[in-house]
Protein backbone atom coordinates (compact mmCIF):
# COMPACT_ATOMS: atom_id res chain seq x y z
CA UNK A 1 0.00 0.00 0.00
CA UNK A 2 1.66 3.49 -0.92
CA UNK A 3 1.56 6.23 0.99
CA UNK A 4 -1.80 7.99 -0.61
CA UNK A 5 -3.76 5.16 -0.20
CA UNK A 6 -2.89 4.73 3.80
CA UNK A 7 -3.82 8.53 3.91
CA UNK A 8 -6.66 8.11 2.44
CA UNK A 9 -7.90 5.01 4.48
CA UNK A 10 -6.42 7.25 7.88
CA UNK A 11 -8.89 9.95 6.87
CA UNK A 12 -11.97 7.38 6.65
CA UNK A 13 -11.54 6.88 10.31
CA UNK A 14 -13.58 8.22 13.42
CA UNK A 15 -10.57 8.96 15.11
CA UNK A 16 -10.28 12.41 16.67
CA UNK A 17 -7.45 12.13 18.68
CA UNK A 18 -8.67 11.73 22.02
CA UNK A 19 -7.61 8.20 23.00
CA UNK A 20 -9.20 7.64 26.28
CA UNK A 21 -11.47 4.52 26.91
CA UNK A 22 -14.23 4.69 29.53
CA UNK A 23 -13.76 1.05 31.83
CA UNK A 24 -17.39 1.33 32.43
CA UNK A 25 -18.51 0.65 28.64
CA UNK A 26 -15.00 0.27 26.99
CA UNK A 27 -15.80 2.86 24.40
CA UNK A 28 -12.96 5.49 23.32
CA UNK A 29 -13.94 8.94 24.91
CA UNK A 30 -12.81 10.69 21.44
CA UNK A 31 -14.44 8.43 18.89
CA UNK A 32 -16.84 6.16 20.75
CA UNK A 33 -15.65 2.97 19.45
CA UNK A 34 -14.25 -0.40 21.43
CA UNK A 35 -10.75 -1.42 21.25
CA UNK A 36 -11.49 -4.30 18.95
CA UNK A 37 -12.90 -1.80 16.45
CA UNK A 38 -10.24 0.39 16.17
CA UNK A 39 -7.80 -2.38 16.08
CA UNK A 40 -9.59 -3.60 13.41
CA UNK A 41 -10.81 -0.35 12.02
CA UNK A 42 -8.07 -0.72 8.98
CA UNK A 43 -9.08 -3.73 7.41
CA UNK A 44 -12.72 -3.47 7.81
CA UNK A 45 -14.72 -3.41 4.50
CA UNK A 46 -16.24 -0.45 3.96
CA UNK A 47 -19.88 -1.98 4.72
CA UNK A 48 -18.74 -3.13 8.24
CA UNK A 49 -17.31 0.57 8.95
CA UNK A 50 -20.60 2.06 7.71
CA UNK A 51 -22.59 -0.09 10.30
CA UNK A 52 -20.05 0.43 13.01
CA UNK A 53 -20.45 4.48 12.42
CA UNK A 54 -23.94 4.71 13.03
CA UNK A 55 -23.81 4.36 16.80
CA UNK A 56 -20.19 6.21 17.65
CA UNK A 57 -21.78 9.78 17.98
CA UNK A 58 -24.46 8.46 20.39
CA UNK A 59 -21.70 6.44 22.51
CA UNK A 60 -19.78 9.49 22.39
CA UNK A 61 -23.36 11.77 23.80
CA UNK A 62 -23.83 8.88 26.21
CA UNK A 63 -20.26 9.26 27.80
CA UNK A 64 -19.73 12.51 28.00
CA UNK A 65 -23.50 13.24 29.58
CA UNK A 66 -22.88 10.66 32.32
CA UNK A 67 -19.26 12.08 32.55
CA UNK A 68 -20.74 15.11 33.14
CA UNK A 69 -23.63 14.10 35.50
CA UNK A 70 -20.49 12.44 37.81
CA UNK A 71 -18.71 15.70 37.65
CA UNK A 72 -21.55 17.89 39.29
CA UNK A 73 -21.99 14.87 41.81
CA UNK A 74 -18.47 15.43 42.97
CA UNK A 75 -18.58 19.10 42.65
CA UNK A 76 -21.64 18.99 45.39
CA UNK A 77 -19.89 16.80 47.13
CA UNK A 78 -16.98 18.69 47.78
CA UNK A 79 -18.71 21.84 48.46
CA UNK A 80 -20.91 20.35 51.27
CA UNK A 81 -17.82 18.42 52.64
CA UNK A 82 -16.22 22.08 52.94
CA UNK A 83 -19.37 23.37 54.55
CA UNK A 84 -18.60 20.74 57.56
CA UNK A 85 -15.26 21.29 57.75
CA UNK A 86 -16.12 25.35 58.12
CA UNK A 87 -19.14 25.77 59.34
CA UNK A 88 -20.51 29.53 59.21
CA UNK A 89 -19.31 31.66 61.33
CA UNK A 90 -16.21 30.24 62.31
CA UNK A 91 -12.46 31.85 62.31
CA UNK A 92 -10.02 30.18 60.09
Amino acid sequence: MNDAQLIAQAEMSPCVGVCKMDQLTGWCFGCGRTDSEIKGWQVYQHSLKAELVQPLAERVAQLVARRRTERQTTKRANRRGARRSNPVGSSL
